[in-house]
């Protein structure tokens, strides 16, 4: 996360404020789940539609998600995590749709209800995106609604509580709507 920060920085700092583009989103759906997810992008003109962005996130993972492939009675928190997006956006209008990925750095706790024990995971998970960007304004504030399919890349241990092991998915699927505004133009 603090890379990705310093990536941004450098890249803001390099060029005069009408060459940089500084977005701010924020994520509903953890704020439902008992959690928290934001980010900040940047998009350079010298990147044409590029957008690189940090985000920082957690959540409790609702439970038919995490019971899913004979999971029953797990439960999986994502404690404070971190995540560098870079997505191309396919027209220069203000609205329109992006592909991209991510690379994603998550620190999960399992829990079971049986059992008064959790066991701490951390993973690399990159992400494939597709997504569109909406201004319902003139204004800089949007939606972009967007959906990802992750991978587990690395994992630090397999996730076991009081013995029972939990089955990770091999794919795992995410769907959301961020709150964005423009900052800088």
């Amino acid at each position: 996360m603090k890379v990705a920060l310093v990536v941004i920085a450098a890249l803001a700092g390099t060029a005069y404020a009408d060459d940089v583009h500084l977005h701010a989103e924020v994520d509903p759906l953890p704020f439902t789940r008992g959690g928290y997810g934001g980010q900040l992008g940047v998009r350079a003109d010298a990147i044409a539609r590029v957008r690189v962005a940090a985000a920082s996130f957690a959540l409790d993972v609702p439970d038919f998600a995490a019971q899913l492939g004979g999971n029953d009675d797990f439960h999986i928190r994502v404690r404070p995590s971190a995540a560098l997006y870079v997505l191309y956006y396919l027209s220069p209008a203000r609205n329109g749709f992006a592909v991209g990925g991510s690379l994603r750095y998550l620190r999960l706790r399992y829990t079971h209800d049986d059992i008064d024990e959790h066991d701490d995971v951390r993973e690399l998970s990159p992400e494939a995106i597709v997504g569109y960007k909406w201004h319902p304004s003139r204004y800089g504030f949007y939606l972009q609604p967007w959906f990802g399919l992750s991978v587990t890349a690395w994992r630090s241990h397999d996730p076991v509580v009081g013995g029972r092991a939990y089955d990770p998915l091999p794919v795992q699927a995410f769907f959301t709507v961020n709150l964005g505004c423009g900052l800088v133009r």
